[in-house]
Parts: structure tokens; C-alpha cells; sequence
């Protein structure tokens, strides 16, 4: 084992970065066990079975009694905690271990004088019980990377893998739930989950979905928590067996759904869609009828125009606006009536916007990046679907 100069985590022999603070390790095994140490007996690497076993009644791992001699809960004597973390040492397990039991915590010995981590329970220098460990997850909840038990950041994309507190050992637990901050309806797992969509194309973590209703925003779990601009409660999602429908909580920045290739959408008066960074709002225009009196109303003539999109800039405020023709018109990066040649994300040729028996069509020509409209209400969606929340795109998997 080596012993981390910074923290004074135990780590094992082929480690070149502390698992508890991330220091680089010296070669030399950590230049001996510090003056505040007891001697340990070596550990082998995750999975691999120790060469030689301590004498029986000896102890194992530092301030861990043998089973020969086992120490009542409550007793000053238990494993080495570390001063970084506060919680004892966890040995190592093979990676894709399952967690000993849903709450985190390792099942309890049928033996009265054995406690849940062992022989004895971590206390007080004072003698008196003290915290429980805090649990460690074996699957990252970011990236779903496998991790041995006793890593405290992922190993492949540096998520702390601390769970929530749990109660102190032989303290009362609090009879009172404390409240959630968002309703999370049923917990039974269903077959749909919202896989994250990395800004290259790749897959990333993934969100599961329960039977019945799950609440997605930014206090839903880490994959949202560092996005500001979901709002708190951002959107709804329904399962019911394979059926699958999202609703937008009257989200600030709303939720997108993406278009099919070359498939015409029928777009309303007040919709809004999104190609690249723009959000546009299309308006629909109207006959203004003549006033009672027969006065008629000033300004400009509408034949031969449909409508008219407008930048959004904020929650009720646009910006530039274009006229919708009964004859259409193309939006895009290079060619159309409409261009953002600033915006990267919009393809040469993006979009279009057509006219047909009086209806307003939206048709995505082909785009790298898509074309999405942001829903009303519920909507209904499929395997395969993408959306857009925050700043992050999610595809939907059943």
C-alpha cells in the first residue's frame, strides 16, 4: 500500500493518483506509515485474493479487530478513518461489484456483537457513536462507468461518487420524511430512459425513466444539476408501459422536439421553432374587420402574406422580424430569403416555411443539426426521438 502525502489515503501499489484527493503518489510507497499509523498488512488489487493471510486473532487492516476478538458496538476501537473524507478505509472489491444492499450500506452479521461494517463500528475519539460512512456508488451516475466500491471520484469522468448522508450509527432516525423537492411519482423502473447526447455525437450517461410520472429538472440528479437553464422544474414525463409522452411545466426556456427530414409540420400562430442558436416565433396574420363606424384600421397591407417570424430575445420579447409569403420562403446559413451567416450550427440550405390550403408548414431540408419545434401541452413521443432541454439534447430510448 501506499499513503498519500497530502491526504494520508491508503492506496494500493499500482496507483499512480490518490483516490481521495487525486495527488500524484511517490514511487516509494509513501515513504512509511506515519508516526499517527499503525502497521497494516499489504492489500492485493481489487479481485485478486490475498498471498498470505494474518495469524489468526492478529488484526488485518489498521485499527480492523480479527473475528476472534470482536469489539461491542459503540467501542472507541474501529477502521482507520481517513482526515479528508471522514470515513473509514473500504476495502477493495471487483469492479461491477453489486452494492451490498439498496441503501448503500453492507447487510448486518447475524452475530450480536458484529456490527454493519464488520466487527465494530466507526465512533468518536470521545468513545460515543459517531457518522456512518458515506456511502460510495459502483456505477457512476454521469457516465454509468463501473467503479470499484472504494474509488471516491469516477474513473473515467471524475463524478464524486459520494452518495447522500446516512443516518449516524445508533443514532434515532428522524420518524419525519424530510421533503423532496421534487415530486418523482412511482420508483418502478420502466424500459424508457433519456440517453445524454454529447456535442460530438457520442452517447453519455443515461437517465431512467419510471412507470408513471418522472420530473426532469435541474434537481433531478447530477446529469441536470449544472445546467442553468433548466428551470427547477422544467418538464414532465408519463410512462405508461411502451407509451411514452413529455410535458413542458411552464418552463422558462421550454422543451424542443426535433422534426423528421424533409417531413412538413404544421406550425400554429404563436409556435415556436429552433435551427442552430436561433429561436424564431412565427406569427400568424389576420383580417383586421372595419370598426363599427365603419372606419378602417391604418397601416400596411397584408395581401399576400401569411405571417411573419421574429427573433425571440427573451421570455416575451422579439426582435428582428421577416414576412411569411404565400409563396414561402427558405431559411439557412449560405442560400434562402432568411440567412445567419454568423450561426455555425445552421446548414447552407436549413429549413423551410410553406404555404399549403391555407396551412403554415415547417420542413427541415436536411440539415446537420435539425430543425425542432417546442412543444404545447403534452406531447407524444417515440423511440428514437430527440429533444432539447437546457443546453443539453437527450434521444429517447425504449
Amino acid at each position: 500500500m501506499i499513503s498519500c502525502p497530502k491526504c494520508s489515503k491508503e492506496n494500493q501499489d499500482h496507483y499512480k493518483f490518490c483516490l481521495g484527493c487525486g495527488n500524484e503518489l511517490p514511487r516509494d510507497g509513501g515513504g512509511g506509515a506515519s508516526p499517527a499509523q499503525k502497521p497494516f498488512s499489504p492489500t492485493p488489487p481489487a479481485g485478486i485474493p490475498a498471498v498470505k493471510e494474518a495469524p489468526k486473532g492478529s488484526a488485518g487492516l489498521t485499527g480492523t479487530p480479527s473475528p476472534s476478538s470482536p469489539v461491542p458496538l459503540g467501542s472507541s476501537t474501529g477502521p482507520t478513518a481517513n482526515p479528508n473524507l471522514g470515513a473509514p478505509s473500504i476495502p477493495s472489491v471487483p469492479i461491477g461489484s453489486p452494492p451490498a444492499s439498496s441503501g448503500g450500506m453492507p447487510p448486518v452479521s447475524n452475530s450480536p456483537n458484529i456490527g454493519p461494517s464488520g466487527p465494530a463500528a466507526p465512533t468518536s475519539p470521545s468513545g460515543t457513536p459517531g457518522l456512518a460512512a458515506k456511502p460510495i456508488a459502483s456505477v457512476c451516475p454521469q457516465c454509468s462507468s463501473p467503479n470499484p466500491r472504494n474509488n471516491r471520484f469516477c474513473i473515467t469522468c471524475g463524478q464524486d461518487l459520494s452518495v447522500a448522508d446516512v443516518a449516524p450509527v445508533n443514532q434515532p432516525v428522524p420518524t419525519s420524511k424530510p421533503a423532496e423537492p421534487i415530486p418523482t411519482g412511482p420508483t418502478t423502473p420502466s424500459r424508457a430512459k433519456l440517453i445524454l447526447i454529447r456535442p460530438d455525437g457520442t452517447e453519455g450517461g443515461t437517465f431512467q425513466l419510471n412507470e408513471g410520472t418522472t420530473v426532469i429538472g435541474r434537481s433531478a440528479g447530477p446529469m441536470f444539476a449544472s445546467d442553468a437553464y433548466l428551470s427547477p422544474r422544467h418538464s414532465t414525463f408519463t410512462v405508461n408501459g411502451t407509451a411514452v409522452a413529455v410535458q413542458d411545466d411552464n418552463s422558462l426556456n421550454g422543451v424542443y422536439v426535433r422534426i423528421e427530414r424533409d417531413t412538413p409540420v404544421e406550425i400554429n400562430d404563436t409556435d415556436i421553432f429552433r435551427i442552430g442558436q436561433e429561436i424564431l416565433r412565427f406569427d400568424a396574420f389576420k383580417n383586421v374587420p372595419l370598426e363599427t363606424d365603419g372606419t378602417e384600421r391604418q397601416g400596411a397591407q397584408i395581401d399576400g402574406l401569411v405571417g411573419r417570424i421574429s427573433l425571440v430575445v427573451g421570455r416575451d420579447t422579439t426582435a428582428n422580424a421577416f414576412p411569411v409569403p404565400v409563396t414561402g420562403l427558405f431559411l439557412g446559413r449560405e442560400r434562402g430569403e432568411i440567412l445567419f451567416p454568423e450561426d455555425g450550427y445552421v446548414s447552407g440550405m436549413h429549413c423551410q416555411l410553406s404555404v399549403e390550403n391555407g396551412k403554415v408548414l415547417l420542413i427541415d431540408r436536411g440539415s446537420s443539426n435539425g430543425t425542432y419545434i417546442r412543444i404545447r401541452g403534452e406531447k407524444k413521443l417515440r423511440n428514437g426521438d430527440l429533444l432539447l432541454m437546457g443546453q443539453q439534447l437527450f434521444r429517447l430510448a425504449l
